[in-house]
């Protein structure tokens, strides 16, 4: 699952690493380079504590939670995005998720359906997104087989091949737009199906290391704040400001409590009542973004 990990986070993690490569390192930067570095500081900062794409799918798979096409964000209307440059960037990250959700449940077409339309809105926001077809069925066969290690370079070279061609402002925008789009979707996926899963005494137990992931997403939120506020505002961006603070500060309310319930007492069970308010607002949250 590790490998599957890495690999999947590539298809966020390439948006970052020509910037990376091509910062400036002399003496005497303008302020507008030196807030540049600060974002590219931060993302770099939120790769570390993102949860990879495969987190949740492959608990979700571990617990016997059913696939569920509901998790997941359909392309029927995803020409409805290539007017917002904005709107494009945020679902190319919960494509992302999503792609990770199907590999799990071995559904190797849904895989590349959604692989297509992902490469095909990496082209409306200006990268040269290429892919081999004899990659995308090599791909599918080992989606069919579960054979993780080959998914996880397969999935390498297909994310990799897509080479980005854009001005770096705009660059950073996508790349901070498309990691907030996999983190929502990931969070949603989880408690989806904490609200949805059969409510009884056994699977409270179950539950409890899904309930665990979304607990510990409290860095990672924080950190998708704060690449937030390095961007250029627009209107899209100021809303998903308001929204995950509004998100953040449900975190350090009632999940520090219950960080200390789970500290003090060895018996304590994390039941799905824990992340009802979060369930509320990440609900919201996702609408916004897929809508």
């Amino acid at each position: 699952m590790k490998s599957i990990s890495k690999a999947l986070t590539l298809l966020l993690a390439v948006f970052i690493f020509s910037c990376t490569s091509t910062s400036n390192t002399e003496e005497g930067k303008s302020a507008e380079e030196l807030a540049e570095e600060q974002t590219i500081h931060d993302i770099d900062q939120l790769l570390e504590d993102l949860p990879p794409p495969s987190l949740v799918p492959f608990t979700l798979k571990s617990i016997g939670a059913e696939f569920d096409r509901k998790l997941v964000n359909g392309i029927d209307d995803v020409d409805s995005y290539r007017s917002n440059s904005d709107k494009m960037a945020l679902n190319m990250g919960v494509y992302a998720s999503d792609i990770s959700y199907f590999a799990a449940y071995g559904h190797e077409e849904d895989c590349i359906d959604y692989l297509k339309v992902s490469h095909s809105l990496a082209e409306n926001l200006g990268d040269s997104a290429i892919y081999d077809q004899s990659q995308l069925d090599e791909f599918k066969g080992h989606i069919k087989d579960q054979n993780e290690e080959e998914i996880a370079n397969l999935l390498s070279k297909l994310f990799l091949s897509t080479s980005v061609q854009m001005e770096e402002d705009h660059h950073l925008t996508m790349a901070g737009l498309a990691l907030t789009g996999s983190f929502v979707e990931g969070l949603y996926q989880a408690l989806l199906t904490i609200e949805t899963f059969p409510d009884t005494r056994a699977n409270e137990k179950l539950l409890e290391p899904l309930v665990k992931i979304v607990i510990e997403e409290e860095k990672a939120l924080a950190d998708i704040i704060t690449v937030l506020k390095d961007l250029p505002f627009d209107e899209t961006i100021a809303e998903m400001i308001i929204e995950l603070s509004i998100l953040d500060k449900i975190y350090k309310g009632d999940m520090k409590e219950i960080e200390e319930k789970m500290k003090n007492d060895p018996n304590f069970v994390l039941t799905r009542d824990v992340v009802r308010d979060i369930t509320i607002e990440l609900k919201r949250i996702r609408k916004n973004i897929v809508e």
